[in-house]
């Protein structure tokens, strides 16, 4: 194959020019679907906007090489349209650059010229979950505004890295268990094995309780939920032995190709200290970077982002708690479950945001939709008003 880096004589402008034909496949989607399923105007002018956000981001916000994984991807996907790799043989890569590449390359768009060409084949994937969300009523006020504007999630699904598939596949074997669809619910974690095996490993022990305690119908219950929070801590303190040297390797290793000196990094000491940072990890990842801890302009943005988002996390909490407690369990526990993994491995904080925003929109949209969280606050009705009916109506309904 010729040498990729010839886009890069167009210059700017010129680069993009190259990219108009993917951009016209998303405008026409968002178009089109919005006129089928009938989706209003104000949403598809966010989706509309965001599919202008590949050509502001690399080169223009940041460096391109900030992110330097994106060339992988954008040589694995033309390695395999050329025919210079087989797409079998991408596929079963003992690496995930070549497995997701794979899946890239089965997006119908032009053969990507440039690394802003995988970020619109992202923002494909992103448009038609929106359009999949809104149209099986997922979508509650809240979750699709969340869904919309969330920044990191508009971040990442707009530059031409593997996440986009991940967040995907596990949004979409989330959709089939609620539907008890099982076939549909594990081909679609499977892509998620293959790419992200953390991913799978986290997701699919959820999913088979949520097939287990119908919680899509009768919710989990706060005694089964506590009885598997204890049985998560024991299986932390016996596997202990095992695990800690598995985890210091893993933090050590992700933090080296985050660009970090080994010798800076520290490592998890004994028993108590796991399972101390198992227990805590947490709310620290689902919370850093805070402001103080931010190396660079774009980690103090993602930090105020955080306070923010953390807040709204709260404010769904708390209304899904007071409205259906058994469901809202379940969905804790997913969120711990995956912050507490993550939490353990993870110390760069830009890799942090990157890992965590697709655990965080999942958390917004099926707490939302299983606890029916249409306000992120309600006003204290008067007495007069205590009789009154409420009713809400979901987003996409007619």
């Amino acid at each position: 194959m010729s040498d990729l880096s010839w886009i890069y004589s167009y210059g700017f402008l010129g680069i993009r020019l190259f990219e108009l034909p993917s951009l016209l496949i998303c405008l026409l989607l968002i178009l089109s679907a919005g006129y089928i399923f009938n989706v209003p105007r104000k949403y598809q002018v966010i989706l509309v906007l965001h599919s202008f956000l590949p050509f502001i981001l690399n080169d223009v916000l940041f460096s391109a090489s900030y992110m330097p994984d994106q060339f992988k991807y954008w040589r694995g996907v033309n390695y395999i349209r050329s025919g210079e790799i087989g797409f079998l043989d991408a596929l079963t890569d003992p690496g995930n650059v070549l497995q997701a590449s794979a899946l890239l390359a089965l997006i119908p768009f032009p053969t990507p010229v440039s690394i802003i060409s995988l970020g619109f084949y992202n923002t494909f994937l992103y448009i038609i979950l929106f359009l999949i969300l809104y149209v099986k009523k997922i979508f509650t006020n809240v979750s699709i505004w969340f869904y919309l504007l969330f920044p990191s999630a508009a971040l990442y699904t707009a530059l031409s890295l593997r996440e986009t598939l991940i967040f995907f596949f596990m949004i979409m074997t989330i959709v089939y268990a609620r539907e008890s669809k099982i076939i549909k619910s594990v081909l679609c974690i499977v892509p998620v094995y293959l790419i992200k095996f953390q991913n799978f490993f986290i997701l699919g022990p959820i999913i088979l309780l949520y097939f287990i305690f119908d919680v899509a119908r009768k919710g989990m219950g706060l005694t089964k939920a506590l009885v598997i929070s204890a049985i998560g801590l024991a299986a932390l303190i016996l596997s202990a032995p095992i695990a800690i040297p598995i985890v210091n390797s893993a933090r050590v290793s992700m933090f080296v190709e985050d660009g970090g000196d080994p010798a800076n990094i520290s490592v998890i000491s004994g028993v108590g200290d796991f399972v101390f940072q198992g227990l805590t990890s947490a709310l620290y990842f689902l919370s850093k970077p805070l402001p103080w801890e931010a190396s660079s302009a774009l980690q103090f943005v993602q930090s105020f982002e955080n306070l923010i988002v953390l807040a709204i996390l709260f404010l769904i909490t708390r209304q899904a708690w007071q409205k259906r407690p058994d469901k809202l369990a379940f969905w804790l526990l997913f969120m711990a479950l995956g912050m507490s993994v993550y939490g353990l491995v993870v110390a760069n904080y830009g890799t942090a945001v990157r890992y965590r925003y697709a655990f965080v929109v999942i958390y917004v949209l099926f707490v939302c939709a299983d606890c029916n969280v249409q306000k992120l606050y309600t006003k204290k009705k008067r007495p007069s008003q205590t009789n009154q009916p409420v009713t809400h109506d979901k987003v996409g309904r007619t």
